[in-house]
């Protein structure tokens, strides 16, 4: 120790000594004096250390150095204050303590900021993030204290410099250490356990470790960032193709520095094995296979990935094992757990199934903690397992007739083909009673005995093929809840809604032309009314044998109002369509005060396209819908021409001669009655057109008019 620095020590003694012999209030105004003499050396330190100039005293002065020496101060005049209390000695007390608690805080931000660059170039990586985050909670305080402004902004300006820079070095070290890279087919995991320079290639004092690394991701809140980004690498490029083909090439090498993990291999493709596809036998060795390789990937991760990391960094390991296992479960679940589930709801009991699964889940024990791991949950329920495994293979089926593109139709109703399979068990006919395939209906029609007067007979129409199967799987679905037991009841009904699901999810988006072709959409039309007419009494005659829990419950009443919602907004836009079509094509017709000598002919041209494009609508409505539908089409269509024809005709006094070419130019009009409004109901061979057509009658005041004044 030189005479300077022992000078010193003994004047700061005395100066001790000499302030304890100070009254209270001496001691009080002694430390409010050195307290703004301390703010304002932190300020000018402060200033000089980031602004742009420079002070050589004040550069290497150290506040905190200067801040402690007067909480040593301020302790002493607690003691005394605590002593003699009083009001304002009290208050003058606790405003010395305020001011020097936020200048305490800056002289702390103030060093944990300027060492950065050093501990940075050090490698002193862990050190600099720790030094980031104790600065911003300081700074987060400071912010309630009565400080002054432009130095706050300062160190606010360098805090943010200062995390971009640690933030940089930690980008430029994770990238270092660990990375994965992709050559043609092949991936590869490179990781280094030390980095010894930086990305200018300046040596560390200390080589920063994969240890440093995790501590100070974690520090700064970017260690899940970084794990989730190799979750998704491992296992879109390891776990996922190992459990589909894990004969694919895998290796592992290792050195003093590093080591690599890859999977590919050039000019070589493996073999994509669909569990689905595997008898059991196989199945079992596929999973022997797949347990193998990731038994690497996964020896890997924990010995090279977080190697010689301590026990600090467990939750990151923790947390990318169940990542990982979140990852790849359901993949596990419906490629592997499914197939494994026996056929057999009486094979249930014998839990041996499950044994290569849960070997196959050992290779997580330590990666994941053993409640979170789900094949033994799910062996613990194989009846769920079970039945998940049934509805899948049910819903699947009829996905895949809903999404063919089967354009047929089908007709049923009336004395249509004996397809209504649904209806044996509630009608006369069928194959087990009395009516069978000669009687006068087909199925479809068949009423029960208390339906004397026809309320529940579905009338003739087309469907689809999809419907028709629809309605199959239905019926041949609620005998599996009779047949299967209690246990899977449930399941089978909720399969059978969930099929009506899928029609009105994929039928519409299948045949995306409703509104341009009649066809498609009068057939959707007619698979809504039909699958309408079958919920209402769907699985009836089965309820007595269902568990009685779900008798209450099983009903298909209430998906009625969704199939009608989806019939008309299949019908509309065509209808509209047309109509606007028919408008326009009439064009004078529906104009005011044309009808002229001059215009005739081309007013018959128009009225005989736009009767044209009624009938060709009415043709194929009159095909497919049912009668009385198809009237009720018609009539909106044939609405359009005989309103304008009839105020046309309302609008103009003729002569006799011009009378008689008026209602030969309207003939085409007529006709349709004749042509169209053709029916089977009842006796009759012709519809009473007023009836479905509101403004016949008007047409018909004018014509007769028309006809009296030719006949004069």
């Amino acid at each position: 120790m030189n005479r300077s620095q022992r000078r010193s020590r003994r004047e700061g003694a005395d100066s001790d000594q000499s302030f304890e012999k100070q009254s209270v209030t001496s001691q009080l105004t002694t430390l409010e004096r050195l307290v703004e003499e301390a703010r304002a050396s932190t300020y000018e330190a402060i200033n000089s250390h980031h602004r742009d100039f420079l002070s050589i005293r004040v550069y290497t002065h150290d506040p905190l150095d200067e801040a402690a020496t007067l909480n040593d101060k301020y302790e002493t005049t607690s003691t005394f204050v605590a002593a003699t209390p009083s009001p304002d000695l009290i208050e003058r007390l606790d405003n010395i303590g305020h001011s020097l608690k936020a200048i305490v805080r800056m002289a702390k931000t103030h060093a944990n900021l300027k060492d950065i660059d050093d501990q940075i170039l050090h490698g002193d990586i862990a050190v600099s993030a720790s030094s980031i985050v104790e600065a911003g909670e300081m700074l987060s305080e400071i912010e309630d204290m009565r400080v002054s402004e432009q130095p706050l902004q300062v160190l606010h300006a360098q805090f943010i410099k200062k995390r971009a820079a640690v933030r940089a070095e930690l980008e430029y070290l994770s990238d270092e250490m660990i990375r994965v890279g992709e050559t043609g087919c092949v991936h590869e995991l490179n990781v280094t356990y030390g980095v010894m320079s930086n990305y200018d290639n300046v040596p560390y004092e200390n080589a920063v470790t994969l240890s440093d690394l995790f501590f100070a991701l974690r520090e700064l809140d970017g260690v899940r960032t970084r794990a989730d980004m190799l979750v998704t690498a491992l296992a879109d490029h390891w776990l996922l193709p190992l459990l589909r083909a894990p004969s694919t090439p895998l290796s592992v090498s290792r050195t003093k520095l590093g080591a690599t993990m890859s999977i590919g291999a050039f000019g070589r493709t493996s073999t994509v094995f669909v569990p689905s596809a595997l008898d059991r036998d196989q199945l079992v060795q596929h999973i022997a296979d797949v347990q193998r390789v990731w038994t690497t990937v996964l020896q890997f991760v924990r010995d090279d990935l977080f190697h010689e990391c301590d026990d600090d960094h467990s939750d990151v390991y923790a947390y990318m094992g169940q990542k990982l296992w979140a990852r790849v479960w359901p993949i596990v679940h419906d490629e592997l757990l499914v197939p494994l589930v026996p056929d057999n709801v009486d094979a249930l009991a014998d839990v041996q199934c499950m044994v290569p699964l849960l070997e196959l889940e050992n290779a997580w024990t330590e990666l994941v903690p053993t409640d979170t791991l789900s094949v033994r949950n799910a062996a613990r329920s194989l009846l769920q397992t079970y039945v998940s495994k049934r509805r899948s293979d049910l819903l699947t089926t009829v996905a895949s007739i809903l999404a063919s593109d089967d354009a047929n139709v089908v007709v049923v109703g009336g004395n249509g083909p004996v397809i209504d399979v649904l209806a044996e068990h509630s009608g006369k006919g069928g194959k087990n009673g009395k009516g069978g395939k000669g009687s006068k209906s087909g199925k479809g029609t068949m009423l029960p005995e208390e339906d004397a007067d026809g309320a529940l007979h579905f009338p003739r129409c087309s469907i689809s093929v999809q419907a028709q199967l629809l309605v199959e799987f239905a019926r041949e679905t609620i005998g599996f809840a009779q047949g299967d037991g209690k246990r899977t009841a449930a399941t089978y009904v909720h399969a059978v809604r969930d099929a009506f699901s899928l029609y009105r999810c994929l039928m519409p988006s299948q045949w995306s032309a409703l509104s341009v072709d009649a066809k498609r959409a009068f057939i959707v039309f007619n698979d809504c009314t039909y699958l309408s007419h079958h919920l209402t009494a769907l699985g009836h005659g089965l309820r007595e044998h269902w568990p009685r829990e779900l008798r209450a419950s099983a009903t298909f009443v209430d998906l009625i109002a969704s199939f009608r919602t989806l019939a008309r907004e299949s019908m509309s836009p065509v209808l509209q369509r047309t109509r606007d079509s028919v408008v326009r094509e009439l064009g004078l017709w529906t104009q005011r005060g044309w009808l002229n000598e001059a215009v005739l002919d081309d007013a018959e041209r128009r009225l005989i396209v736009a009767c044209g494009c009624v009938t060709q609508v009415a043709h194929t409505a009159q095909a497919h819908l049912p009668s009385r539908v198809y009237l009720s089409v018609l009539g909106l269509l044939v609405d359009v021409v005989v309103g304008h024809v009839a105020r046309r005709l309302s609008e103009c006094v003729v002569s006799d001669t011009r009378a008689r070419a008026l209602v030969r130019l309207v003939a085409p009009v007529l006709a349709l009655e004749s042509r169209l409004f053709v029916c089977t109901l009842a006796s009759q061979t012709r519809a009473p057109v007023a009836k479905y057509c509101s403004e016949w009658d008007g047409l018909q005041m004018q014509i007769r008019r028309l006809s009296t004044a030719g006949t004069r």
